[in-house]
C-alpha cells in the first residue's frame, strides 16, 4: 500500500487527470498514421531536450530534433556511426550535452515502446535504463548501470550563474543503497497492478528513488524516464498510449526551481530509510499541475501538425533549410541562395512560416535574421 493516505480532494483531482489522458488515447485512436507519428515525435523531442536541460544540458528543442531526424536517416545505422558529423555540426563546447541526448534518446524509446518490459520491475532492468541512457558518455564507462560507489546529493544548479545548492543527502553507498533499492521495487511490484491510483503509485515510486540516489550520475534523468514507465507500466493504464503524447518532462522543466523546493519540503533534505517518514502529498500536488499543464502539449502538436499540413511546397522547401543549419540564424539572401527561388517568393513564404509558427523574425530591415522555433 502507499506510504501516504489520500484525502477526497486528491482522490477526485487523481480520478478527473486520469480520465483526461484516457480520452487523449481515444482521440489519439481516431488521428491518421502521419499526424500520430508527428504527435510522438514532437513529444519524444521536447522531452529528450527539457530532461536533458533540467541537469543542464545546452542543447535546444530545435538541436535535438536535428540529431533525432539525423539518426533515423540511416535507421540501420547506430549513433556511433554519425556521432563525429553531429558533433561537428553543433560545435565542440556541446560534446558533453548531444551525448546526454543521444543516451536519453535512445532510453526513452525503450520505455515508450516497451512499457510492459517494467512490469514487474527488476533491479536489472534499472541498471539496463540506466546503462542504455549512459551508452555514449564516455567518461560514465566505469559506473554506467552499477549502483554508486561514492556519496552523491541532489543539487540544484543555477543555469545562468552556475550556484549550486544542496537540495537532499542521498542514501549512503553499498549496503543502505541496495537494501532501500531492494525493498522499493518490492513494494514497486505489488502495487504496480493492485492499486488503481497509478499517478500515486508513480509518485512515490520516483520520490524514493531520487531520496536513495542509487547511481553516481544521471539519477534526475532516469527518475523522469521511470515516472513515465511507472504510469505505463500497469496492465490496464489509460496512460499507456497518452503518455507518450503529451511532452511531461516538458512541464517539469518550466517549473525547475518548483521541482527542487518540492523534493527539499518532502523529505526535509535528508534520505530516510523509512519509506513513510516523507510527505509525499506535496510532489503529489507538484506532479498532478505537470500532467494537468501537459495535456495541452498534445493539443498543441496535433495542431502543429494541422498548420504543417497547409504549408506550400515552397515553404516547406524553406523550412527544410533551417533543419538543416540548426545552429545558424538565416538572411532573405541565405535562403535565396540555398533554394533560388525568387526574393519576393522567399519573403512570402517566409511570412507564412512566421505566421504558422515555425519560423520567428528577429529584427528588421536589412538586418532580419530569421530562426527556426520547436
Amino acid at each position: 500500500m502507499l506510504h501516504y493516505t489520500l484525502t477526497p480532494a486528491r482522490q477526485k483531482k487523481l480520478q478527473k487527470l486520469t480520465l483526461a489522458y484516457d480520452r487523449i488515447s481515444h482521440v489519439a485512436a481516431t488521428l491518421s498514421r502521419d499526424q500520430l507519428s508527428f504527435v510522438a515525435a514532437q513529444s519524444m523531442i521536447s522531452n529528450i531536450g527539457a530532461s536533458t536541460r533540467i541537469e543542464n544540458a545546452v542543447l535546444t528543442d530545435i538541436e535535438v530534433e536535428w540529431i533525432d531526424t539525423t539518426i533515423k536517416a540511416e535507421p540501420h545505422l547506430e549513433y556511433a556511426n554519425r556521432e563525429r558529423f553531429i558533433k561537428d555540426k553543433l560545435s565542440k563546447d556541446k560534446e558533453r550535452s548531444i551525448e546526454e541526448v543521444a543516451g536519453y534518446r535512445a532510453a526513452i524509446q525503450i520505455v515508450s515502446s516497451s512499457a510492459a518490459d517494467f512490469n514487474p520491475l527488476s533491479i536489472a532492468t534499472v541498471k539496463g535504463l540506466h546503462r542504455e541512457m549512459l551508452r555514449y558518455y564516455s567518461s560514465a564507462e566505469y559506473h554506467a548501470g552499477d549502483f554508486k560507489t561514492v556519496p552523491n546529493t541532489v543539487v540544484e544548479t543555477d543555469s545562468v550563474t552556475g550556484r549550486q545548492r544542496t537540495v537532499l543527502k542521498t542514501a549512503d553507498p553499498g549496503i543502505a543503497t541496495e537494501t532501500a533499492m531492494a525493498d522499493l521495487v518490492s513494494w514497486y511490484n505489488e502495487e504496480v497492478d493492485a492499486n488503481a491510483a497509478t499517478i500515486a503509485v508513480a509518485v512515490e515510486f520516483v520520490f524514493r528513488f531520487l531520496a536513495i540516489h542509487p547511481f553516481q550520475d544521471g539519477n534526475g534523468r532516469l527518475s523522469r524516464l521511470l515516472f513515465h514507465a511507472a504510469l505505463m507500466a500497469p496492465k490496464e493504464s489509460p496512460f499507456r498510449q497518452s503518455a507518450p503524447l503529451c511532452a511531461i518532462d516538458r512541464a517539469i522543466e518550466r517549473s525547475r526551481s518548483t521541482y527542487y523546493r518540492v523534493l527539499q519540503r518532502c523529505s526535509g533534505g535528508v534520505f530516510n530509510a523509512d519509506p513513510a517518514a516523507y510527505e509525499y502529498a506535496h510532489f503529489l500536488d507538484y506532479m498532478v499541475d505537470v500532467l494537468a499543464e501537459s495535456q495541452k502539449n498534445f493539443s498543441h502538436y496535433c495542431e502543429k501538425f494541422d498548420r504543417f499540413q497547409g504549408l506550400s511546397d515552397t515553404a516547406l522547401r524553406i523550412l527544410e533549410c533551417f533543419r538543416d543549419a540548426p545552429e545558424h540564424l538565416m538572411t532573405t539572401g541565405m535562403l535565396i541562395e540555398r533554394t533560388s527561388v525568387p526574393r519576393r517568393t522567399v519573403i512570402y513564404s517566409l511570412n507564412s512560416l512566421v505566421a504558422a509558427g515555425f519560423v520567428q523574425s528577429l529584427g528588421s530591415g536589412a538586418g532580419r535574421r530569421y530562426r527556426l522555433v520547436f
